[in-house]
């Protein structure tokens, strides 16, 4: 499918990225441009996917936290468990508040929307493909029933199906 010029920027977590990569679809963040991480989420995918991050048409800003969380945050954060690479993401959102928060933790989700961002995961991401003409309807129905099988997502299998059957009634695909 054609994709559209539309640039937005994103600050994302590790898990999107880690999930993209094993269905391989990470062109699907192409057009998040620049898509902003610290440097503990770039460890952090590395470690999982050690090619993740060099996927051509990605246009990566690796920032390295120096300051500690603002003082709403650091609440947040504590009463949410939240990882390192979660609270420097939702920091540096705080820093670009433009930005799009792409993230696949729950907790780091409610904190994300608590302190007023826009918020997608990598269901959203694959979801948004079809309005963005990155896929087609048929396309992303896929990589959704590939998710349980070929990813790290944990998604309630109830959950999943109900975005299938969306998908299939809102854009007429038969299974």
């Amino acid at each position: 499918m054609e994709k559209t010029d539309n640039k937005r920027m994103a600050v994302c977590d590790a898990g999107p990225i880690i999930h993209l990569d094993e269905l391989d679809s990470l062109d699907l963040i192409s057009d998040f441009h620049p898509l902003i991480i610290p440097k503990s989420v770039q460890i952090e995918v590395t470690k999982h996917r050690q090619n993740a991050l060099h996927h051509p048409g990605i246009f990566l800003k690796v920032i390295d936290i120096i300051s500690p969380p603002e003082p709403r945050l650091l609440i947040l954060s504590k009463a949410f468990s939240l990882d390192k690479g979660e609270i420097e993401s939702l920091s540096l959102i705080q820093e670009n508040q433009d930005a799009i928060f792409l993230t696949d933790d729950a907790a780091a989700r409610i904190a994300g929307e608590e302190l007023g961002y826009k918020v997608h995961g990598t269901i959203g991401i694959i979801l948004r493909a079809i309005r963005k003409k990155m896929r087609t309807p048929k396309d992303v129905l896929e990589l959704l029933n590939r998710i349980p099988k070929e990813t790290t997502l944990f998604l309630r299998p109830a959950l999943l199906e109900k975005i299938i059957q969306k998908v299939e009634k809102e854009y007429y695909v038969k299974k």
